[in-house]
């Protein structure tokens, strides 16, 4: 009896210590969440291979009043490529890619930087941002008319094309150089569709979203709820001005337009930014590459493909690339490697991590983990009064390294 008595008090007693562990937590996170003068804030935390709490504060939509919750879905960003680069692994595994090979091969038009015509632009280099494109200032016009106009994304990378500026191309040849660009991924995303014969969105709703059991999506049309899809916002003239995502209860009409053929523009889903996800749908994310592949049972990409995708594939040596202030000094394939280096890149102090950032209209999200102690962190911010600014230990921005100080303490050492 003596014995039941200590178990239950001892049970108790731990329930205790988790308790006030959280609360503890939840009170410096909202204490973030008003410093920074946020919108919205979703942090979720995994330790042990376990999601171990996920906190959401304010408001996913000023104008409904509506708050972040659990099922809050952002915009998250450049967090899409890492998905995106999943379904390519998905597709090379299958034979149907081959990431060294000429990417011209695939579009059936030739890709090159015109400084360099003689040297073949490969789906390994888009992956690892070493391919010599930038961003140049047709990207913005051409995202803006695409499906208005109904374009072809050869008509972006074209240099006679009517989007060419002379700034989309570098002056270093193919694979020399790191430069981190959006416009690359278009070309992923058409080849991705080329070879299945599905629309980019849908070939990742049928083998990454649906398999893994996430609600996210590439097309706001099929978010199940559009009221759990967060506006994204900037606080513009003293007040919250929506960026985007700003349905108002209606779903929108699907991206696709009549008469489109897989391959024609695979910037039209966006696999550079356009995921929509929750903080649990990017738990997901983290867990498949924690269980190296598999998610709930289910294979979804080889363990040989994690591996592919973990690893330095490109790092800085102090003149191959552009850090954007020692912020990207490792990449993987479509993978962020942090290598914690003094006052640059760093999360956590004892671990080094790998996953994607993202920042778009407002919005600031994190998705990183560490595949031997098995943690890993979600942070996602849709908008704040403040200007983002750098953190003052770190090239992360002050908000995220106020979070990651904060829940540091909490996670097994």
């Amino acid at each position: 009896m003596l014995f039941t008595l200590s178990c239950k008090e001892r049970s108790v007693s731990n329930a205790l210590k988790v308790e006030q562990k959280e609360q503890a937590i939840d009170t410096t996170l909202e204490a973030i969440f008003n410093k920074n003068e946020l919108m919205g804030m979703s942090v979720l935390l995994i330790d042990d291979g376990k999601v171990q709490w996920h906190k959401s504060y304010g408001l996913s939509n000023v104008a409904s009043g509506s708050k972040v919750t659990s099922n809050t879905k952002y915009r998250v960003a450049s967090i899409s490529k890492t998905v995106t680069t999943i379904a390519l692994m998905q597709l090379m595994e299958k034979g149907k890619v081959h990431l060294h090979n000429d990417v011209s091969d695939y579009l059936g038009w030739e890709l090159r930087n015109p400084n360099f015509p003689d040297i073949p632009i490969t789906l390994y280099q888009l992956l690892t941002h070493t391919s010599g494109i930038s961003d140049g200032e047709g990207y913005g016009r051409f995202s803006k008319e695409m499906i208005a106009e109904q374009l072809a994304i050869k008509a972006l990378f074209a240099p006679d094309g009517p989007y060419f500026t002379e700034d989309m191309y570098s002056k270093h040849a193919p694979g020399t150089f790191f430069n981190y660009t959006n416009a690359t991924w278009g070309i992923i995303g058409s080849v991705i569709e080329i070879v299945s014969q599905m629309t980019f969105d849908s070939y990742c709703r049928a083998h990454i979203f649906n398999p893994m059991g996430m609600h996210a999506d590439f097309d706001p049309a099929y978010v199940d709820d559009i009221d759990d899809l967060a506006v994204l916002y900037r606080f513009m003239d003293g007040k919250w001005t929506p960026q985007t995502d700003d349905y108002q209860g209606q779903k929108p009409p699907r991206r696709l337009y009549e008469g489109y053929k897989p391959g024609q523009n695979g910037l039209l889903f966006g696999p550079q930014g356009n995921l929509r996800a929750s903080a649990e749908d990017l738990a997901q994310i983290i867990m498949l590459f924690l269980n190296k592949g598999s998610i709930k049972g289910k294979h979804i990409i080889s363990k040989a493909s994690v591996g592919m995708m973990l690893k330095s594939h490109w790092e800085y040596d102090g003149h191959n690339g552009n850090t954007w202030n020692n912020f990207y000094l490792s990449y993987g394939l479509g993978i962020h490697r942090i290598t914690n280096t003094a006052q640059s890149d760093i999360i956590f102090e004892d671990r080094t991590m790998a996953g994607h950032p993202g920042i778009a209209y407002g919005l600031l999200s994190d998705m990183y983990f560490n595949t031997q102690t098995r943690s890993g962190i979600v942070f996602i911010t849709n908008g704040s009064q403040l200007a983002y600014t750098y953190g003052k230990e770190t090239t992360f921005y002050q908000v995220e390294e106020d979070v990651f100080k904060a829940v540091y303490p909490y996670l097994k050492k």
